[in-house]
């Protein structure tokens, strides 16, 4: 019994997957303003618009990704820094921000709030468009997600989900101007009404730290910044599918998508 079970359900996973393959809807590559997938062994980014990056203080990039190489934090003083761009520019009326992050729990606090926390995305001036992970300085807050703008209002959120246990998760901030919302491994983890527009311009870019503060302790694979808000099934898929291979940068395989799918259903 246990055997035709496993059978079924081995033969349920397979047919999942052929039909997904031939079937997942792909987002428009033009909202996308900047993919960094780190498989070149750099910064570069894969979107068409340059907005290639530079790694900071001996930030490297690693074996070791959720899909591939990844851009490895030291949680001292490593981040990659994008300059600023008009295509970055775009996303100041609606937003999407995805990566997987690997996050290693930080010891003790830093002195003072939130410059211990482990910054995935962020456009700096000051918590502008971010995606951000709470460190030890949040106390029993920490590894818990935020996002949010400082010209927002209300302007950050936080979800009751952590994920600084050295395992994979996948992040996405989206923002269409009435809502933001933050989805975790794919599921909305918490979202808010909302009203304003980033209105963040002529800045730089930020992936796993600032220049001073926030510097997260790990890896991260797959960063993508778009300007419209992507749904709910587009996320999944980004998640799913690879973010290089929903936007027709890189193929998916029927093994990579037979051991992710396999992985979401032993997770549940």
């Amino acid at each position: 019994m246990i055997k035709n079970w496993t059978m079924l359900l081995v033969l349920t996973v397979l047919g999942t997957v052929l039909i997904s393959l031939h079937s997942f809807a792909a987002v428009d590559s033009a909202t996308a303003v900047g993919v960094w997938l780190f498989d070149e062994g750099d910064v570069s980014d894969s979107s068409g618009n340059g907005n290639d990056g530079e790694l900071m203080n001996g930030a490297e990039v690693t074996d070791g990704g959720k899909w591939g190489m990844a851009l490895s934090l030291d949680g001292d003083d490593d981040y990659a820094n994008v300059a600023n761009s008009a295509s970055l520019d775009s996303t100041a009326e609606a937003y999407t921000g995805v990566a997987w992050v690997k996050l290693q729990r930080k010891g003790d606090p830093y002195s003072g709030c939130c410059a211990d926390d482990h910054m995935v995305i962020a456009f700096t001036t000051s918590w502008n468009n971010i995606l951000n992970v709470f460190g030890p300085g949040r106390n029993t807050n920490q590894g818990k997600v935020e996002v949010g703008s400082q010209e927002l209002n209300p302007r950050w959120l936080f979800g009751p989900t952590t994920v600084n246990d050295d395992q994979w998760h996948h992040l996405a901030f989206t923002y269409d101007g009435a809502k933001k919302i933050l989805y975790i491994d794919g599921e909305v983890d918490v979202d808010q009404d909302t009203t304003g527009a980033f209105g963040v311009t002529g800045v730089d870019v930020h992936l796993g730290g600032t220049p001073t503060e926030r510097i997260a302790l790990g890896l991260m694979d797959e960063i993508g910044i778009f300007n419209v808000s992507l749904e709910q099934a587009d996320i999944q898929n980004i998640m799913n599918d690879g973010l290089g291979s929903v936007l027709g940068l890189t193929p998916v395989t029927p093994q990579d998508r037979l051991t992710t799918t396999w992985a979401n259903i032993k997770s549940r």
